[in-house]
């Protein structure tokens, strides 16, 4: 009897130890999903990819992945930076070897939707429905962006706005107000010209800084349609585009860029307009946080509406757009962590951050922002740029399909480049874009 009480207990020993071991094996697994982790597990790793770099918006997300890795020891974020064009290629590389981190920056468009076509995209429809809460601090329009058949596959981050950025100084000296039609833009270039002032600075080298100046020109003649055509496969020759390919030729002529610029980066021509060197300089508002959120140079920056063009167009028609967000790589072995980072990054309070040091428009719906933790001039420009549009128009180089797309960015850089084009060379190099 005694050696059979022993193996009873030996026995109800070795099953409490089984169960133990099994329990602490269910700990680990279910820590993705919200349960305690046991201190000695490794964190999981999520790799995030980003095109922020050197820049007001690269700090406040550096400042949110610190704070989230504080306070979620079981995760740990491992961001990579990259500049726009390596990242870009980059990320089609990635996608071809499949070698995609958990976490990715994106620009809404037709490369996204092939993205998602091709599988690399998590679909995110499951995951939120699980947080209704968080999906509902989103408008469906501002979702519709980055869902394709009724399925979500990515956050927006910001909506994004083109404008003309002046020195006020430099205006204020010679007695100049910003143009409101295009004839008052080159009559503005003409003054200053005379004056020895670089009209535009300008990043020819990057190829996309030029391309702001085309889609306007063409959106203020022509309108949304040609570009809708467009990507129904219709070429490129609608009279909008030609004009605008003239216009933009005929700015370059007139001696609106300084002698070097497309050989010119962003982070060059950004100096240029800073310095004082240039009155004024087209980009998006992505650089907000750069120029007005300096106490040096702050104040002393302006902005305006890209104009009407012989009457034609609506000064409130923006450039931009809900055109970018994060995505979740379908090849994620940790996707519930990995949306439990998209979720906090994309979060009300941290959204509230990024708008108060960059400028950056937020998509989240009724989100405001703190006067007193924001720069005066930075929060004009927030106030102004969240009320003044009345409508948008995507990047033609994102809604475009890769190849038209580098194809449309050579021709713009041609239209610069070339000494003398007629409007029959602006119609034939684009009607080869194919």
């Amino acid at each position: 009897m005694k050696g059979a009480g022993a193996m009873r207990i030996l026995l109800v020993s070795l099953i409490g130890c089984l169960v133990a071991v099994l329990c602490t094996g269910c700990m680990s697994l279910g820590g993705l999903h919200g349960q305690e982790v046991p201190s000695e597990a490794s964190p999981v790793k999520i790799t995030i990819w980003s095109q922020e770099t050197k820049d007001p918006r690269q700090t406040t997300l550096q400042e949110s992945i610190r704070k989230f890795n504080q306070s979620h020891p079981q995760i740990q974020i491992v961001p990579y930076y990259y500049e726009t064009e390596a990242y870009k290629n980059k990320l089609r590389v990635a996608m071809v070897s499949g070698n995609m981190p958990d976490l990715f920056y994106f620009w809404t468009g037709d490369n996204f939707k092939r993205m998602v076509q091709s599988g690399v995209v998590a679909d995110l429809n499951g995951l939120l429905s699980q947080h209704s809460d968080f999906r509902q601090q989103f408008s469906t329009e501002v979702l519709q962006s980055t869902s394709y058949e009724g399925h979500v596959y990515g956050i927006p981050y910001a909506v994004r706005h083109v404008v003309l950025w002046y020195n006020k100084k430099l205006f204020q000296s010679y007695g100049q107000t910003p143009p409101a039609s295009w004839s008052d833009l080159l009559n503005l270039v003409q003054v200053l010209s005379a004056k020895g002032i670089t009209p535009f600075a300008a990043a020819g080298k990057e190829r996309w800084p030029l391309l702001h100046w085309f889609a306007y020109l063409s959106n203020r003649l022509g309108g949304d349609d040609p570009m809708q055509r467009v990507l129904q496969r219709e070429a490129l020759t609608d009279p909008s585009f030609v004009e605008a390919g003239l216009r933009f030729h005929e700015l370059v002529k007139k001696k609106a860029f300084p002698r070097s610029f497309l050989g010119m980066d962003v982070a060059e021509a950004e100096r240029m307009f800073l310095s004082g060197k240039a009155a004024m300089y087209m980009e998006g508002d992505w650089a907000a946080g750069k120029l007005l959120g300096h106490n040096d140079y702050g104040t002393e920056v302006g902005y305006f509406q890209f104009p009407i063009v012989d009457g034609k167009g609506d000064l409130s028609q923006y450039y931009g757009g809900t055109s970018s967000g994060w995505a979740i790589s379908a090849g994620s072995s940790n996707t519930p962590a990995a949306f439990e980072v998209l979720s906090f990054l994309t979060s009300a309070e941290e959204n509230k951050a990024l708008a108060e040091h960059s400028g950056t428009v937020s998509p989240i719906q009724h989100l405001e922002i703190s006067k007193s933790d924001t720069a005066p001039a930075l929060y004009d420009y927030i106030q102004f740029i969240e009320h003044d549009p009345t409508g948008y128009f995507g990047f033609y180089d994102q809604v475009l399909d890769e190849s038209r797309a580098q194809q449309l960015l050579d021709a713009v850089v041609t239209f610069a480049g070339e000494e003398d084009m007629s409007r029959q060379d602006i119609e034939a190099v684009l009607s080869n874009i194919r």
